[in-house]
């Protein structure tokens, strides 16, 4: 019997027994009738069958997909205890356990594999060579690199896709949580500083991420002691891009550009920068893939919805009497982290030790012999303090 003769209760159930999502729009391109059939797959089918593709058609495996379905996620437990506590235990696990944790929650339709892959050319692509100037190999080839060709130079290992991806997971995962603060009268939900800082400790691997005293790396995920300790150093790596002058000077003149007038946002040093712009900056950092078309298109290909969701937030910020409050994290120079998003703050958190004012011996401490380590509901040394 050919499929044309099967009923369409039939061919609908197809998708649950095609391998990939490359076969499922092959097939789905034969004919209008199973083309129709085929549409009716529900989102996570149609996810399930794009991780079966990965890493072929959805690179750097597992970031695509994680950035693909990381907003669902933090819907899914935005404001809600006991799903929080999951969404932390699947950051504790790393990366890969991130992404189980999207293909066991979330979905993904056919337009939204499209606009995430035409966002590789107009956003992701255009991101990972900017950042790659700033911190990877393009930035080391500068010509007397050590010798005053570069402004920051430093000893790093960025890989640029990834950290592109890592940032933009961050905005897919928190956005949200910054609307807590641009609208406190709504008195919306939001993740807690813990929950962010849980993301870059271990879905950013690091060398140099271990405890210290207001701090504890959980010997889990890319840290079980049966593993070898990580190679990369991610967090690192991103704290340079977060801080360094080319990103802040391409954000600042991103900026402008939509606000309009020279003198809108300027670009002073962190530690003279007025509350209302470093606020500016989280918020629209912390956008996911939307929010980075700020920084790699001109003012008139950015969709003009994000473009007035911009010149909102900056309203929005305007109108507050007062900066979120920080939490001042760590011990000796303590870090001030918002209680809002703070990509730049929560990323120091991890990495701490690399420049801190107490040292870290490796080889004279393991995994396993901290208490603090051995408690899953660690706690930070902080204070509040109004800002």
């Amino acid at each position: 019997m050919s499929l044309d003769k099967l009923p369409n209760e039939i061919l609908c159930l197809l998708p649950f027994y095609i391998d990939n999502i490359e076969t499922f729009t092959n097939a789905a391109s034969s004919c209008r009738r199973l083309r129709d059939c085929l549409y009716t797959a529900l989102p996570n089918t149609i996810l399930r069958l794009a991780a079966a593709s990965a890493p072929t058609f959805f690179s750097p495996h597992p970031h695509f997909l994680v950035a693909a379905t990381a907003r669902q996620v933090s819907d899914w437990a935005l404001g809600d205890e006991t799903r929080t506590l999951a969404l932390r235990e699947a950051f504790q696990g790393g990366i890969d356990s991130l992404y189980e944790f999207c293909l066991q929650h979330a979905g993904l339709t056919l337009e939204d594999i499209r606009r995430t892959h035409l966002a590789r050319f107009s956003i992701i692509n255009p991101l990972s060579d900017k950042i790659d100037k700033m911190a990877g190999r393009q930035w080391f080839a500068t010509p007397n690199f050590w010798n005053g060709g570069v402004s920051e130079p430093y000893t790093i290992y960025t890989e640029a896709d990834r950290a592109t991806f890592q940032m933009i997971i961050y905005g897919e995962l928190f956005g949200r949580s910054m609307d807590a603060f641009l609208q406190p009268e709504k008195n919306l939900p939001y993740f807690d500083i813990r929950t962010r800082i849980d993301y870059f400790t271990y879905c950013l691997p690091d060398w140099v991420c271990s405890s210290y005293p207001g701090f504890a790396r959980l010997a889990t995920g890319p840290y079980a002691p049966h593993l070898e300790r990580p190679s990369e150093g991610d967090q690192v790596a991103l704290h340079h891009i977060l801080h360094c002058g080319r990103w802040r000077r391409m954000w600042a003149a991103a900026i402008r550009s939509v606000l309009g007038g020279d003198d809108a946002f300027t670009d002073e040093d962190e530690e003279d920068e007025h509350w209302r712009k470093r606020m500016l900056r989280n918020a629209l950092q912390s956008q996911g893939l939307e929010g980075m078309q700020l920084v790699t298109l001109p003012v008139d290909k950015i969709d003009n919805e994000y473009v007035q969701k911009v010149r909102k937030m900056k309203q929005q910020i305007d109108q507050l009497n007062e900066p979120p409050r920080v939490e001042m994290l760590g011990k000796g120079a303590l870090t001030p982290v918002s209680f809002a998003p703070d990509p730049p703050h929560d990323v120091e958190i991890p990495c701490r030790n690399m420049w801190g004012p107490w040292t870290f011996n490796p080889d004279a401490a393991s995994d396993t012999d901290s208490e603090e380590e051995s408690d899953p509901d660690w706690e930070l040394n902080f204070e509040v303090i109004e800002q």
